[in-house]
């Protein structure tokens, strides 16, 4: 090894050792001995004069600065064979991993990708459900959009949709031929609670000038769901009233499955995000998916206000 540039193979050595915390694991992996990986990882440890395993129990733990040095390591081994496979893959279709909130994904984004294969055809999304956040320095995703009140740390990005409205909606039975629900309706019913939006209800009648609106509770029970998409369908199948983003439920509402139930909105305190690692920022495959989002952004704002109109 030269003086301060280990080789690629110690570094794989290492990597897939750290990953796996199993030297034999590791060189199943690569192809390799389990002599051979220990030999690297050894000559790595000597290389760098820091011990970056230790024996534990019998067994293989990273210490406090391997696992600091492997998550690094990680990001760059990956960004190495991205700009392989940019390489090799010249006049040929790149492929984007994208992590999206699950319900964002279903309900909004691929209604659409019809047409953004319609206009890049030289770009192959593949869509990865997450709602939890996704931090580039240890993963492989290209981009991600998620619903958060701010910037997930360590991750630039620009705000897609930041005036979303939360609607109170049900299935159309509930409402039983009315055009709307009383307040003292809306507390008969069931309310769906959504996860992500644990005091949505308080704040819902509270910002009506409900007098102890956090004493107001449903008559006949709340409903709590993990995501989005399951308080989605829970309100389609009228389980009860639901406060829902109105960007989540635009294809319900124009099918006529949820309807408004009462008139009063509240503004969604969470923002539409899409960020992307920093080095990533010029890659073409990404400005072409980040250009056709804000198309089609702008395209969903502009139908919102010709619907006001």
């Amino acid at each position: 090894m030269r003086l301060g540039v280990p080789s690629l193979s110690a570094l794989q050595a290492f990597e897939a050792s750290a990953r796996h915390q199993n030297f034999a694991a590791a060189a199943q992996e690569l192809a390799l001995t389990h002599g051979a990986v220990c030999k690297r990882v050894g000559e790595l440890e000597k290389h760098l004069g820091v011990a970056l395993f230790e024996r534990v129990r019998q067994r293989l733990v990273l210490t406090p600065a391997g696992a600091e040095y492997a998550k690094r390591i990680r990001v760059h081994l990956d960004q190495i064979r991205r700009d392989t496979l940019d390489v090799v893959q010249q006049g040929r279709e790149s492929e984007l991993d994208i992590a999206v909130g699950v319900t964002f994904a279903a309900q909004w984004l691929i209604p659409r990708l019809d047409d953004f294969y319609a206009t890049t055809r030289d770009v192959r999304l593949h869509i990865l459900g997450r709602d939890q956040p996704v931090f580039f320095d240890d993963s492989a995703f290209d981009a991600a959009i998620y619903f958060s009140t701010r910037l997930w740390p360590g991750m630039p990005g620009t705000a897609l949709v930041t005036d979303d409205s939360l609607l109170l909606v049900a299935a159309p039975r509930l409402l039983a031929g009315r055009t709307s629900l009383t307040l003292d309706e809306v507390a008969g019913q069931s309310w769906i609670c959504p996860r992500d939006l644990p005091r949505v209800w308080d704040d819902w009648f509270a910002s009506q000038g409900a007098t102890h609106a956090s004493e107001i509770r449903p008559q006949r029970g709340a409903q709590r769901y993990d995501m989005f998409i399951m308080a989605i369908n829970a309100a389609v199948a009228g389980l009860g009233v639901a406060l829902l983003p109105r960007v989540l439920i635009e294809r319900e509402l124009a099918s006529g499955a949820l309807v408004q139930a009462h008139a009063h909105t509240l503004a969604n305190p969470q923002t539409i995000y899409f960020s992307y690692p920093a080095q990533r920022r010029d890659w073409a495959p990404l400005r072409q998916f980040d250009a056709w989002l804000r198309r089609a952004v702008d395209g969903y704002l502009g139908e919102r206000v010709s619907e006001r109109t």
